[in-house]
């Protein structure tokens, strides 16, 4: 959710069994299908609207037995999403429908404490409601369930808006008098893993070649992969490069800290001769997708070894993962060019529709 050669590409007490604080030539294209970083372009938040603010966000953990509506009799209930949650949402999250990995559990609940994420629904269903977007998350799940909650959610409410959509899912809604808009800042970019691993045969702009074996050739240097066991390494490195300057990050980064293995984090740590050390990390987004999330280096390293990560880390994906998921841009020029350095192969355009 943040730039590669940032923290972050993409916080309660006790998740996953640590101590969280509570310190509140083709290209190949991925199917057009039914994510999630959460600021506007500009990177303010958006204000809560009046009817959101003070709803409660008790309710059942995705067993309501409700038809998932918003509103009325049967309106569906609302609740912080847990670690137990885990399964339901992996299970109802079709991929081939909801290809962003802002709607992926690791996703989802990493940043669900920053930007206030509640959930509901069924067993076969949830849907994900943001009060800092002041708007709904998917919905994912059985079709049909997803179907009564927009046409419920439409005829209940008076601005109705719905993010991380595909153009055909957000052309759908605009049948129905919602007003379409392209989140050029909001959608995520797609990497071939052989090209970013610079194997031959495989297309990836000279600047990313040259970064990689410039620093290669002048700064002797071994990676292994990163494990839970790195924890304390890794918060000392992201120290070191001010990471707290972030209270976000800061939450994010005890989060996924706290529940390292249950989110299937991974990633390599470098370090150069003389002592010197850099990390990035990531997780299995579906099937050979994955998604890379967070780098950080020691500030007296040069910039260059992002770069060098991203290729070292290709390399340990090769023949488990086809493609890696860098996530978006924000709309920011720098970290745009940053994210096309690396040659995309595709790039999932994120729409909202807003009644």
């Amino acid at each position: 959710m943040h730039p590669i050669s940032m923290v972050f590409f993409h916080g309660g007490a006790g998740f996953c069994g640590r101590e969280e604080k509570e310190d509140t030539a083709g290209v190949f294209r991925l199917p057009e299908s039914f994510r999630f970083p959460h600021r506007t372009g500009d990177g303010k938040r958006l204000p809560l609207r009046e009817k959101d603010k003070g709803k409660d966000r008790m309710g059942p953990a995705g067993n309501t037995g409700s038809a998932g509506l918003p509103g009325g009799e049967n309106m569906i209930s609302f609740r912080e999403l847990t670690e137990a949650d885990q399964a339901w949402i992996t299970a109802c999250r079709d991929p081939r429908v909801h290809p962003f990995t802002a709607l992926s559990f690791t996703s989802l609940f990493s940043w669900r404490r920053n930007y206030g994420l509640t959930v509901g629904g069924d067993p076969d269903f949830f849907v994900i409601r943001s009060l800092h977007d002041g708007a709904y998350y998917g919905p994912c799940g059985d079709p049909e369930k997803c179907r009564s909650f927009v046409r419920e959610t439409l005829r209940e409410e008076k601005h109705p808006h719905f993010l991380y959509l595909t153009k055909e899912q957000a052309q759908t809604m605009e049948q129905e008098g919602l007003h379409i808009v392209m989140r050029d800042d909001l959608s995520e970019y797609i990497y071939d893993v052989s090209s970013l691993a610079l194997r031959e045969g495989h297309h990836v702009a000279h600047s990313y070649k040259k970064k990689v074996h410039q620093f290669r050739n002048r700064i002797p240097y071994t990676v292994r992969p990163a494990t839970a066991e790195d924890r304390e390494l890794l918060t000392a490195i992201a120290e070191s490069a001010s990471l707290r300057t972030d209270f976000q990050d800061e939450q994010v980064w005890q989060t996924e800290m706290a529940c390292f293995e249950q989110l299937e984090l991974t990633g390599c740590v470098l370090e150069t001769e003389d002592g010197r050390r850099a990390f990035n990390l990531g997780y299995p987004d579906h099937g050979d997708v994955f998604t890379l999330t967070m780098a950080k280096h020691e500030e007296s390293l040069p910039s260059e070894v992002t770069a060098v990560m991203v290729c070292e880390l290709a390399g340990m994906l090769e023949g488990r993962y086809r493609l890696v998921n860098m996530e978006e841009d924000l709309g920011l020029a720098g970290l745009r060019r940053a994210k096309l350095l690396y040659t995309p192969v595709d790039r999932l355009n994120v729409y909202e529709a807003i009644g």
